[in-house]
């Protein structure tokens, strides 16, 4: 009684009741008189002209087995390609390992197992790299869902649903979206394009890059794994990749291999958390721009992404730092450039001593010497200058 009488408050429908003693109660709900509707009708997509429909890809997610299977019949009896999912999680394992993402997202807003519709679909951009239109479909009418729904702009359907509604409304979301999409030319992303791509498995580092950089006014694509990156269009010169240096697979040098070996000329920004010497230089040696330790300061890290684009863009600028950096090693004495090399290998001081014959106390103060002279204050920055500089890690 509680539930229905909360619904009835909230649709406006008064409720009475009558009661005898010893003959039971007779509850009413009182109802306006109101005229006959029309079933409602998408005028820009007519329910009668399918050949005027958008079809393509959608990720139907719901719980229930019997209405899964006959929703799904009735939107590949429309054309589309239906990937259908009993839950959110696998969901969004199916969305990171697909090679085409969906073209729109279908969801139950109540699934028994797991997040909810709701929750699917807010972290799904964050799989995807980009917002997909989005359906939620719902049997619950309360304010709170209802607001909780509009808030993040997806679309709300309320259960059950005709298909005179859900198909042309698909359809209408599905133009709105490639209308809104630039034209991609030769598998790439438009050539101009200024933006930015995160590829990091932290949902919550990928969530505060991706705020740091649209507050900048940049575009950004985020991913989750190397792999979802490299199913997607590569992006234009004037665009700009950070990407954390442990994902689960492909790792983020593995992923600046492979683009240096299609010859990429995109700029890279690698993020660590490790300070590791060795992947200092794969990382540096593969492409990257630069190599910032966790946790990044947000200055910093928008001059890394400023500083990495321009750095492509200007050969002028390549071959100044490098004759500059080749300068900042003039000064080292033979011995400290062996010392060098063998650090830049990701040595231990133990091991370089023993290599070189000389104490290890020798080494460290070798290598303070460099550091020194360079003007280097990190290993990351020191690396850095090295690779610029070319000769010394021939």
């Amino acid at each position: 009684m509680s539930i229905v009488q909360r619904l009835a408050k909230l649709l406006g429908h008064p409720i009475g009741v009558r009661s005898a003693l010893g003959k039971g109660s007779t509850f009413s709900i009182l109802l306006p008189i109101a005229a006959a509707q029309q079933p409602e009708v998408i005028e820009d997509v007519p329910a009668q002209d399918k050949a005027r429909r958008q079809t393509g890809t959608i990720l139907m997610v719901e719980d229930e087995e019997d209405l899964r299977n006959l929703m799904g019949k009735l939107l590949e009896d429309e054309g589309h390609t239906v990937v259908a999912m009993p839950n959110a999680q696998d969901a969004l394992t199916w969305a990171s390992t697909a090679p085409a993402p969906p073209d729109l997202l279908l969801t139950d807003f109540e699934l028994h197992t797991g997040p909810s519709g709701l929750s699917l679909a807010q972290e799904l951009p964050d799989v995807l790299g980009f917002a997909v239109p989005t359906i939620i479909l719902t049997g619950h009418i309360t304010a709170e869902t209802m607001q909780s729904i509009a808030e993040a702009s997806f679309e709300q359907i309320a259960k059950p649903v005709s298909p005179e509604v859900l198909l042309p409304r698909i359809s209408v979301l599905m133009h709105a979206a490639r209308a809104a999409i630039p034209r991609k030319q030769s598998g790439s992303v438009v050539a101009d394009e200024r933006a930015l791509h995160i590829v990091d498995d932290d949902p919550m580092i990928r969530a505060t890059t991706r705020r740091l950089f649209e507050t900048e006014g940049w575009p950004v694509y985020t991913y989750k794994s190397a792999e979802a990156f490299l199913a997607a269009p590569r992006p234009g010169p004037a665009a700009c990749l950070i990407v954390d240096g442990v994902l689960p697979g492909m790792s983020g040098v593995a992923l600046l291999e492979a683009l240096q070996a299609e010859k990429s000329t995109l700029p890279a920004v690698m993020l660590t958390g490790h300070g590791d010497a060795a992947m200092a230089v794969k990382a540096l040696k593969a492409g990257a721009a630069d190599l910032i330790e966790k946790p990044a300061r947000a200055v910093d890290l928008l001059a890394s992404v400023n500083h990495a684009i321009e750095r492509s863009i200007d050969e002028r600028a390549r071959n100044t730092a490098r004759r500059a950096a080749q300068k900042s090693f003039d000064g080292l004495t033979p011995r400290e450039r062996d010392v060098l090399v063998k650090v830049l290998d990701g040595t231990p001081n133990k091991i370089i001593a023993a290599d070189l014959g000389i104490n290890q106390r020798t080494v460290e103060n070798h290598r303070a010497s460099v550091m020194r002279k360079t003007g280097t204050k990190s290993l990351p920055e020191l690396v850095r200058l090295a690779l610029a500089a070319g000769p010394l890690l021939a």
